[in-house]
């Protein structure tokens, strides 16, 4: 009997077993029948079928004992489980001992059948594509950046270059480019990767709380200061501080964070002991920190002090033909992450990962193929199953970006000395502030005082 589209049945039930032989023949599959576990073993080694419809209740071993076996012979088996008896604890196991799909008795014929339709679209798939060169394994930091275009190449060049000494680094980029695992490589690749990697999110820590993050504080210091705190840049050691979003640091540190690198000093808040920091500075954003000088709202000698040595990001759009190669290394360590099995991609998944726009750049990438790679119950990732994935994160043309706070305060007292003819005093009581306040920030945003 030929392989081709070959479907072995397992079930202890005579009825059971002339039925699915009858229906399967007629939709054009050549079937072979056991009635036991042993004889179902046996007929699975010597013909190998592409597909397994197998019972769980057999009359010497438990079917989900077969599957075992021929997962552990073939991890790329494809075996849809049949049983009558509805327990929550068989499905569980069958699916996570490698089970491609798991049916109930009676079975309904539609559903077998698109079952047995989907197994052998997976099998087919299987022999089509080319296996992962990437298989499951542990990435070391200098294989996590992937790509082979040219602005990656320099990049990667850069990155070897940093690992020899200890400049400041300024890394720019769109959100979702990957400038924290950037940073990280070069910490991890350099000669103190073993010191700790420490991250200060400029975006998330409240401005009164920001210097007391960083530089530590005093027992005593201020209200709530129980005990005495080590801040960020000690805790770095000899390491590395990462500033996320630099473009956010609030101003008032942007002058102490520039005191800092120009002489590597710092006292903790409320204290009176000059420390010393060895730790490397790498700063990110996603922000054009030119124009936010322009606008005021970022120190030029702090861009000049941490722009020592800059990278930019591109957005993955504009490296498309590294796709391809990220596929494999997300897919592969997906595996090792989630303990999923894919170990093929079809070629017209990675045509329609290459299509999209990815507004989302590398993290979108990478949320996409998780669900898509969580998604596929067998070896291959299916062109459907990306698909499917994609749809769930559509393009949509990037939303316009909020103005700087300081611009949408600007326009606000602009309002409201247009709507009071300039008059300040009314200003003033309708922005809720104080006259002199008031005249302060008009001063600020080079708002002429013409009214009364």
């Amino acid at each position: 009997m030929s392989t081709l589209r070959s479907i072995l049945v397992v079930d202890d039930e005579a009825s059971i077993r002339e039925s699915l032989d009858m229906f399967l023949r007629e939709k054009g599959y050549a079937v072979r029948t056991a009635g036991s576990g042993a004889e179902g073993l046996a007929l699975w080694t010597r013909h190998h079928p592409q597909v397994v419809v197998l019972d769980v209740r057999l009359p010497d071993m438990s079917g989900l004992e077969v599957l075992k076996k021929i997962i552990a012979k073939d991890p790329e088996a494809n075996v849809i489980i049949i049983t009558a008896f509805h327990d929550m604890e068989s499905t569980i196991a069958a699916m996570r001992q490698g089970a491609y799909d798991f049916l109930n008795k009676p079975l309904d014929v539609d559903e077998l059948e698109q079952a047995v339709s989907r197994a052998m679209r997976m099998n087919e798939a299987l022999h089509r594509s080319p296996a992962l060169s990437s298989p499951v394994q542990d990435f070391p930091a200098s294989q996590r950046l992937v790509g082979r275009t040219p602005v990656m190449r320099s990049i990667f060049k850069t990155v070897g270059l940093l690992a020899r000494n200890r400049a400041t680094v300024l890394i720019e980029g769109e959100t979702g480019t990957g400038k924290e695992l950037m940073a990280q490589v070069i910490h991890q690749s350099s000669l103190l990767g073993e010191q700790p990697f420490v991250t200060v999110d400029c975006t998330t820590l409240v401005e009164n709380l920001l210097e007391s993050e960083l530089f530590g504080h005093e027992r005593g210091a201020f209200t709530g200061a129980i005990e005495a705190k080590t801040g960020r840049l000690e805790l770095a050691g000899e390491g590395t501080i990462f500033f996320d979003e630099i473009g956010d640091l609030p101003q008032t540190l942007q002058a102490k964070l520039l005191r800092f690198l120009e002489y590597r000093e710092f006292s903790r808040v409320g204290g009176t002991q000059v420390l010393r920091s060895a730790a490397r500075i790498i700063a990110a954003t996603n922000h054009d920190l030119s124009e936010l000088v322009r606008r005021g709202r970022f120190r030029q000698d702090l861009l000049y002090r941490l722009k020592v040595i800059s990278i930019l990001v591109p957005p993955l759009r504009e490296r498309m033909e590294d796709i391809p190669e990220m596929v494999e290394y997300f897919v592969s360590r997906l595996n090792r992450e989630l303990g999923t099995r894919v170990t093929r991609v079809e070629k017209g998944a990675v045509a329609a990962l290459t299509a999209h726009a990815w507004p989302g750049n590398v993290r979108e990438l990478k949320n996409v193929l998780t669900k898509a790679v969580l998604d596929s119950r067998g070896a291959v990732l299916l062109t459907e199953t990306v698909q499917a994935a994609l749809s769930s994160h559509p393009h949509r043309p990037a939303s316009k970006p909020l103005p700087p706070l300081g611009e949408m305060e600007r326009e606000r007292i602009l309002g409201a000395l247009t709507a009071t003819g300039w008059n300040l005093s009314a200003t003033a009581r309708a922005l809720d502030i104080s006259r002199p306040t008031l005249r302060k920030r008009m001063s600020r945003y080079g708002l002429p005082a013409k009214g009364a």
